[in-house]
Parts: structure tokens; C-alpha cells; sequence
């Protein structure tokens, strides 16, 4: 594998004909491209997407409803030919089954939202995001996911736990050093996630926002190529 192919490319912000113009820059060496805000605009960007040059193309989501509807949904965006979706793991093993019925080659469960500060995550799930994380990582293999989503400050425990084997292990909040961490809570750098056992790496701003994406993604493959 490639240093490029660990990367995902969270699209979000990102006009139309600009998310269709960095695929065809830059989509044949990454993992996957992740929409959110253009599928809802439109469901044809995943055909877009892959006609320009994405790889794969993720939809990211985050299903959590009961079963029968999570199915439903699943099921559109396996038609309209998503690679990859999400779910929420604190939806349940039952609801994570119903996704699955969709065929769509990979489902991520997601865990804790990076988001959440430390204090947050223990309001809502009533123990420390460590745990949470655990738990709710448990629950998405029992369930058959894929993989699951978690910060770059839970991925290290994940990687470690026999019983999670198999399981691949998706980081959003990676930041270069120097990168603004945004809206993100529990963050680190690329580096860091992957040494403690990150599969994929969801990078967003430092690629799309880059004034060379192509350029920016050469960078990023040198900082991490320590680790492949």
C-alpha cells in the first residue's frame, strides 16, 4: 500500500466543481473521497465522483434511526453506488445488522465524534471517551462493521485489544503540525495516529483548502512515510 492510499479526503465545504476537480487531481491516490452536504444536494455526485477519478466514494452518513429505517437508507446509498457509509454505533447492534443488509463493501461505526471535548463525552455516555470508545467499538464488531471511526486519542487502546482484530480503524482529527484543529476537540497529527495503529486518516482542510492540493498531498505523504 501506497503512503497516499491511507489518506481519505473529507470533501465538506467544498463546492460541486471543485470537490470534482480535486478527485481528478488527486483521486486515483487516495483511499476514498467522503461527501456529506453535496449527496444531499445530490445523490449523482457519487457517480461524479467516481467518473473523475475518486476510488472509492464514502457518504458519510452517520445513520442512527431504528433498523428498518437504517436499512432504507442503507439501501439508497448502495444504489446510488456508495462504496462506503457510517453508522453510529450508540445505535445498536440490531441497527448496525439492518445497514449491513445493504452490500455495500464497507460500513464504519462511528464512535465517539471528535468534536467532543473530554467533559462533553463523559456527560453523554457517562464514562471517559477512552471507554466509550471501547465500548461502542465492541458493539460495531459484534454487529459485523467494517471498521470503526474514533480520534487519533482512542485509536492507540483500539489497535491494542485482541478482541477488535480485523476491525479497520478510520481517524478524522489529524492535524500537521502547524494545522488549525477547527471545529475538532480530540485531535492529533497524522504521525502520531498512525503509529498507535490508524488504519485510514481523514484529512479535510489541509487538502481542499490547500492552493495545491497536489502539493499539499505530497507533503502530508512525507511526513507519514516514516510509518508505512
Amino acid at each position: 500500500m501506497s503512503v497516499s492510499e491511507k489518506v481519505i479526503v473529507a470533501t465538506d465545504e467544498l463546492p460541486l466543481g471543485a470537490c470534482l476537480d480535486l478527485a481528478r487531481a488527486i483521486g486515483q491516490q487516495v483511499y476514498a473521497f467522503k461527501v456529506h452536504n453535496l449527496y444531499d444536494m445530490d445523490p449523482s455526485i457519487v457517480t461524479q465522483l467516481h467518473k473523475a477519478g475518486a476510488r472509492r466514494v464514502w457518504v458519510d452518513a452517520k445513520l442512527h434511526d431504528i433498523p428498518n429505517t437504517v436499512r432504507l437508507r442503507a439501501q439508497a446509498f448502495a444504489d446510488a453506488g456508495a462504496d462506503i457509509i457510517t453508522v453510529h454505533a450508540s445505535g445498536g447492534i440490531e441497527m448496525m445488522m439492518a445497514a449491513l443488509q445493504s452490500g455495500i463493501p464497507e460500513i464504519f461505526a462511528i464512535t465517539v465524534l471528535t468534536s467532543l471535548s473530554e467533559e462533553e463525552t463523559h456527560l453523554l455516555h457517562g464514562q471517559p471517551s477512552k471507554a466509550a470508545v471501547l465500548y461502542l467499538a465492541r458493539m460495531a464488531k459484534l454487529a459485523g462493521m467494517q471498521g470503526v471511526v474514533c480520534s487519533p486519542k482512542e485509536v492507540g487502546i483500539l489497535s491494542k485489544r485482541p478482541e477488535l482484530k480485523g476491525l479497520t480503524l478510520v481517524t478524522p482529527g489529524v492535524r500537521s503540525v502547524g494545522k488549525d484543529a477547527g471545529d475538532q476537540q480530540r485531535v492529533d497529527t497524522p504521525l502520531a495516529a498512525l503509529n498507535a495503529g490508524a488504519s485510514y486518516l481523514v484529512v479535510g482542510r489541509q487538502l481542499t483548502k490547500a492552493p495545491d492540493p497536489v502539493a499539499a498531498l505530497a507533503q502530508l505523504e512525507e511526513e507519514i512515510a516514516e510509518v508505512i
